[in-house]
């Protein structure tokens, strides 16, 4: 890891975002790259749930990444690339060896930023191995971002370069990230999931 992405890792903060007509989110900033991360789950107890994920960042970010399990390997992850004037979404399973497991994509039209929201409906909160509990005050994420675009763009199942200009962990309140189940289907319809 270099100096300069390490500052950068060590300057991203966390917040929690509570929108009155928009839901509750949590939210993860990185300065260095200015990439967004918001996530709001309904008023789950226990994994399965759904996340409602998005990503905001400069298109000039060849992709970015939010990994469920705390770490990009054996757990689930959230990719987002522009593929020219869109922004293509889609999850995977990353191994030491590439392998991809697709959930559900998600394509949006947007110009001048990698901005763009998903609704992972499985998959996402629980797996072989590990589970997200949505009453954990300081759940443990990941991300990761790379300068270097997607080989195949407009493909879900591109594959991508290695993270080289950001990396790390951060932790959410996911308590704070609760919808009920009017705002939860309100956030859904809103993004468009």
């Amino acid at each position: 890891m270099k100096l300069s992405q390490l500052a950068s890792v060590l300057l991203a903060t966390s917040a929690s975002l509570a929108q009155a007509q928009n839901g509750s989110f949590v939210s993860f900033s990185d300065p260095g790259i200015q990439l967004d991360i918001k996530l709001a789950i309904p008023d789950a107890t226990a994994a399965p749930f759904p996340l409602l994920v998005t990503f905001s960042a400069p298109i000039s970010v060849g992709w970015a990444g939010f990994a469920t399990g705390g770490c990009m390997l054996r757990s689930p992850l959230i990719v987002a690339w522009p593929n020219g004037k869109s922004v293509l979404v889609t999850t995977r399973w990353a191994t030491p060896v590439p392998e991809h497991n697709h959930h559900r994509p998600a394509v949006h039209r947007q110009r001048h930023a990698l901005d763009r929201g998903l609704l992972c409906s499985a998959g996402c909160s629980d797996w072989y191995g590990g589970a997200i509990d949505p009453n954990y005050n300081n759940a443990t994420f990941g991300y990761g971002a790379s300068s270097q675009p997607a080989a195949t763009p407009s493909s879900v199942n591109s594959t991508i370069h290695f993270h080289d200009l950001a990396i790390g962990h951060f932790d959410l309140d996911l308590t704070k990230a609760k919808n009920g189940k009017a705002t939860w289907d309100g956030l859904v319809k809103g993004y468009g999931a």
